[in-house]
């Protein structure tokens, strides 16, 4: 199942949930997104540690609200039935909402091009093309557009 919205994984989950939860929404392996993770970590020199304690606050459980915002909860799609042997009890079943195939594609080579592109810089980087690059003024400008970016397509729907 694709999920709608960015949430916290239940199912996957080691310490908050977070990687669990990422990987579910790329629909990719969560230990990849763990690995990419210690490795973002490491490399920010601990960044990573700090923006996973503000991602356990910010996404929220699945069937939660999100957090500091005003509105209605998602709720899957259900059906009630009546029981025939006993008519005054009804059952309501949760039926999942069905996965978009586009949308978890576009998901997937999103992520395939970020990849790419951080594959791409640390190639270069390893051979020596970025000397004059200050990586000190990169790595917050690269945080800030990628917020931007995800801000903007939030905006766009």
């Amino acid at each position: 199942m694709s999920a709608t919205r960015l949430e916290r994984s239940v199912r996957n989950k080691v310490v908050g949930g977070v990687c669990g939860g990422i990987a579910e929404y790329l629909q990719i392996d969560p230990t990849l997104v763990r690995v990419f993770w210690v490795i973002a970590t490491i490399m920010t020199a601990g960044l990573g540690f700090l923006a996973y304690i503000v991602l356990v606050v910010l996404m929220p459980l699945p069937g939660q609200p999100t957090p500091f915002v005003q509105g209605p909860v998602p709720n899957p799609p259900a059906s009630a039935t009546t029981d025939p042997a006993n008519p005054d009890q009804t059952t309501v079943i949760s039926t999942p909402a069905p996965s978009d195939p586009e949308a978890t594609e576009r998901r997937r080579a999103t992520f395939g091009y970020f990849l790419v592109a951080l594959g791409v810089v640390f190639f270069l980087a390893n051979l020596g093309a970025f000397r004059i690059v200050r990586w000190d003024y990169i790595w917050p400008l690269v945080f800030i557009a990628a917020g931007a970016w995800l801000l903007a397509g939030r905006i766009r729907r």
